[in-house]
C-alpha cells in the first residue's frame, strides 16, 4: 500500500512574504489546513493552520512556516510513513518525485488508512500488514526470521475463566510482544485469534533470546500463560526467495504446532 494511493495531487500554495492573516483567509477559501510555501518556483516549506494560530496575524508566512517538512516518495509505503510520523509532529507531508512536488498527504490521511488495519483489541496491526512487509522484504531480496506465535491452551483459558479474561490475556501478551519491536528491524501483527506473526532481520542471538522469553510461562492475572513458537530462518532456508510469503507463514505455523506437541509430550 503506497503513498500514491492516498495522496492528494491538488496542492494549494502561497508565497512566504504574504501575511499570516492572508494565509488564514486562503486556507478558509480552499478548505484546507495547510499550504505549501513556494517562492519563484522554489519549494520553501509548509505552513499549517496550527502554526498560523500561534503567530500574530500581521507577521508574514516566513515567520510561521516549517522550513524542513517531511518529504516522501509516491512509492513509499503507508506503514513506514506512519512510523515516521511518530517521530515528528508534521501535519502535512510533501510527496516528491525526485525534485518535483507531485502531491501532499496529511497526517490524518495516513492515520485513517492505517486505522483500517489495526486490531481494536490489541492495537497491533492485522494480517495484511505482515503480508505487505514480508512480501516487500522478499522483493528486495532481504532474508528474515519469521516467528509464528500461538498462545497455548487459549481455548481452555476462555472456557475456564471466560472470554473477557481471554481478551485480557491477548491484550497483555500483545504488550509483551510489542516490547521486542524496539530495534526497528522487527514487524509484528495479530494474525488471527490467539496467533501472532513476527518478522525480523535481527541477529540470530536476538531471535534466540526473543524465542526463549516467549517460550517461558508468564503470569497474567495470576494465570500462567505460555506460547508455542514456530521459527522459520530465511537466512538458512533453501530456496527462500523462490517461495511466496503465504507458504512461509504456513511452514512457520506448522512448526509452531510441532513445538506445541513436543512440549505437551514432554509434560506427559
Amino acid at each position: 500500500m503506497n503513498i500514491s494511493e492516498i495522496m492528494t495531487t491538488t496542492v494549494s500554495t502561497i508565497t512566504s512574504d504574504k501575511s499570516v492573516s492572508f494565509a488564514a483567509e486562503k486556507m478558509n477559501a480552499y478548505s484546507t489546513d495547510a499550504l505549501v510555501v513556494v517562492d519563484h518556483g522554489e519549494l520553501m516549506g509548509v505552513v499549517t493552520s496550527r502554526q498560523l494560530r500561534s503567530t500574530h496575524p500581521n507577521r508574514i508566512v516566513a515567520d510561521a512556516m516549517n522550513v524542513l517538512p517531511i518529504r516522501i516518495s509516491p512509492e513509499d509505503d503507508v506503514w513506514e510513513t506512519h512510523a515516521l510520523l511518530k517521530e515528528h509532529d508534521d501535519e502535512l507531508l510533501l510527496v516528491m518525485n525526485e525534485e518535483e512536488l507531485v502531491g501532499v498527504v496529511t497526517r490524518e490521511d495516513v492515520q485513517l488508512k492505517v486505522a483500517e488495519f489495526i486490531d481494536p483489541l490489541t492495537g497491533l496491526y492485522r494480517a495484511p500488514y505482515i503480508q505487505y512487509m514480508g512480501e516487500k522484504l522478499l522483493r528486495e531480496g532481504k532474508p528474515f526470521h519469521m516467528l509464528f506465535i500461538d498462545v497455548n491452551d487459549f481455548g481452555k483459558i476462555n472456557k475456564q475463566y471466560g472470554h473477557p479474561f481471554g481478551d485480557d490475556v491477548i491484550r497483555m501478551f500483545s504488550v509483551a510482544l510489542s516490547e521486542w519491536q524496539s530495534n526497528g528491524d522487527t514487524y509484528l501483527c495479530r494474525y488471527a485469534g490467539d496467533e501472532f506473526v513476527m518478522i525480523t532481520t535481527a541477529s540470530d542471538e536476538w531471535v534466540k533470546e526473543c524465542m526463549e522469553t516467549i517460550d517461558k510461562p508468564t503470569p497474567i492475572n495470576d494465570v500462567m500463560v505460555s506460547a508455542a513458537v514456530g521459527h522459520l530462518d530465511g537466512f538458512r532456508e533453501p530456496d527462500f526467495f523462490d517461495k511466496p510469503l503465504r507458504e512461509h507463514i504456513a511452514r512457520a505455523s506448522l512448526l509452531s504446532t510441532k513445538a506445541k506437541m513436543n512440549k505437551e509430550s514432554m509434560q506427559l
